[in-house]
């Protein structure tokens, strides 16, 4: 067998294994550490890079975010959806005035509705019945930058009202017995506004102050030229936004019309003479009951009160006769 080492000679080289780490390193640490990093180096190194790579994934994240914030935001711009929805409704005898969350303001006479509903880039209004008027709100900025101005407009029968920086009202007539077409009516107060046909190829219509546009349902296609009003024509127009009845050389006819959306019971006229005849004068609407008991003082009728309420008012030639 071979001896073993003296004392004192170094180990032979395949015994290295077998000695602890650090001595097998020992002769070598002072090149490992001016060539490798420190242990504490290492550390930083790596939190470093997971920094970095956390920055990436979030900037990376914030993109997608943004390019996703930015579709929906064109999507919401383009299908224009309602954010706030309202029916306006005044009862017979009732007038009502309401502010709108854009600051536009709506009056609605007796026997009215409103249906509201105000979109993203537009303001869409509809009047299935009665009268309103409309002072409608505009950006301060929408004198410089008109295309930025959510459109403002009114539906009534065949018609679709634009508004141009205004104050207007319409009226919506209902047909009428024996198959009367109904009728639109569109009296600009101030500013300008522009009338479109919702059928049909006719150009629209613009109206300025103190005109009035009357379209027929049967017209609605072809829209006729509007008429200028004389100060009193527009008083009369207009004046029951004070609650006035003001009649003008007024047919009884029409001025029985005005009375019955203050009245609950009907008013019916008995002879065609009657319904001829002409008042002139400003009344009170909410006292329209006085204003019939006025009548026979007025012009040449009488009025037959009934006993469930109804009013029938007969030329004072025809007598009773027309009374049931």
């Amino acid at each position: 067998m071979a001896a073993d080492p003296a004392p004192g000679r170094p180990a032979r080289a395949g015994r290295s294994p077998h000695l602890p780490v650090d001595d097998a390193l020992a002769p070598f640490a002072d090149a490992l550490r001016r060539h490798l990093p420190s242990p504490e180096e290492i550390e930083r190194s790596a939190a470093a890079r997971r920094r970095q790579g956390l920055r990436q994934r979030l900037a990376k994240a914030a993109g997608t975010g943004s390019v996703l914030a930015a579709l929906l935001a064109a999507g919401l711009w383009w299908a224009d959806p309602a954010w706030h929805r309202d029916t306006l409704v005044t009862a017979v005898g009732e007038r009502r005035t309401a502010r709108l969350p854009d600051g536009s303001e709506v009056r609605l006479h007796s026997r009215s509705r409103v249906e509201v509903a105000l979109h993203l880039r537009s303001r869409r209004l509809a009047l299935p019945e009665g009268e309103a008027s409309f002072e409608v709100a505009h950006a301060p900025w929408h004198r410089w930058l008109p295309w930025l101005q959510r459109p403002f407009t009114v539906q009534a029968g065949a018609l679709r009202v634009l508004d141009i920086g205004t104050v207007f009202q319409v009226r919506r007539h209902a047909p009428g017995p024996a198959g009367a077409p109904g009728r639109t009516d569109v009296t600009v107060l101030q500013g300008r506004v522009r009338v479109h046909p919702l059928h049909g190829g006719s150009p629209a219509v613009e109206l300025g102050t103190g005109e009035r546009l009357r379209v027929p349902d049967t017209a609605s296609a072809h829209l006729p030229a509007p008429q200028r009003l004389e100060a009193a024509a527009l008083s009369a127009a207009t004046g029951w936004r004070e609650g006035r009845l003001l009649l003008e050389g007024t047919p009884l006819a029409e001025a029985v019309a005005e009375m019955q959306r203050h009245h609950s019971a009907p008013i019916a006229i008995a002879d065609a003479q009657a319904a001829d005849q002409r008042l002139s004068g400003a009344f009170d609407l909410d006292r329209i009951d006085q204003l019939i008991d006025l009548l026979p003082r007025l012009a040449p009728v009488s009025v037959h009160r009934q006993a469930d309420g109804r009013v029938l008012i007969a030329s004072r030639s025809a007598g009773a006769r027309g009374a049931p």
